[in-house]
């Protein structure tokens, strides 16, 4: 079941897009003249696997490639919110293709909030309906950024299932975090200039989260993130030793 937020964050992008059309043109050796022809359809349904291939499709394969995403997107969201997308964490998508920042601010502000809500509702719920860490990459896919998601993060309440998923996540990513590996993050953004950005967030926010964590050692191990590499080794070395 859709949470409540969820729900009225999908009637936002629908009332701001829906209706919306694009050219009926495209590559037609991937797809046939009749598929294509529904994008200038107004909410002429696309169903799963269409849309979900037209979303994660190359900008070059449509004349207007933008038009094309904001066709997509009342009914992609929908389908993704349900549950049913079971490619997700797959990028690049679509929307992360395009300017949408730049589009007008109605239509950025719904998208906005779209993932505002889904990556709170997902963070809170004990047994989310996608992996944290799949949605954590779609998420920064399109935001092209870690901040809005860390912010979220960083407010939500302690002790709660955020907490938990950050431990998880944390506890599957740490031997990458130490060896300073940006292919911690999605493999089409700039790990090398971002990772900085999010070992500090960590040392900040996640340590203090992990104290009650079942491996006593995950949270000194995040803490060894604010050295040097030469020095965390070191570190990390005698964390080791004296644990035993």
């Amino acid at each position: 079941m859709i949470p409540p937020a969820l729900a009225c964050a999908l009637r936002r992008v629908d009332a701001v897009f829906g209706g919306m059309t694009a050219p009926a043109e495209g590559c037609l050796h991937c797809y046939g003249a009749e598929e294509l022809a529904l994008l200038a359809v107004p909410r002429a349904p696309l169903g799963d696997d269409l849309v979900r291939q037209f979303f994660h499709e190359v900008p070059s394969h449509f004349d207007d490639h933008p038009a094309v995403v904001r066709r997509l997107l009342p009914e992609f969201l929908a389908f993704v919110a349900a549950g049913r997308f079971s490619g997700m964490g797959y990028v690049p998508t679509g929307l992360g293709r395009t300017a949408w920042r730049d589009w007008p601010s109605e239509q950025a502000e719904a998208i906005e909030d779209f993932l505002h809500v889904w990556w709170r509702e997902t963070l809170a719920d004990p047994e989310p309906m996608y992996a944290v860490g799949a949605v954590w990459e779609l998420c920064l896919d399109v935001h092209g950024s870690m901040g809005p998601l860390l912010d979220v993060w960083a407010a939500a309440p302690r002790g709660g299932a955020e907490d938990r998923h950050l431990g998880e996540w944390v506890a599957y990513r740490i031997d990458e975090l130490l060896q300073d590996d940006p292919f911690v993050l999605p493999w089409d953004m700039d790990g090398e200039a971002l990772l900085p950005e999010l070992q500090a967030w960590l040392v900040e926010h996640a340590v203090p989260r992990l104290a009650g964590h079942a491996d006593p050692l995950l949270g000194r191990k995040v803490a060894l993130l604010a050295l040097a590499p030469e020095e965390r080794w070191v570190a990390y070395s005698e964390l080791i030793a004296s644990a035993g």
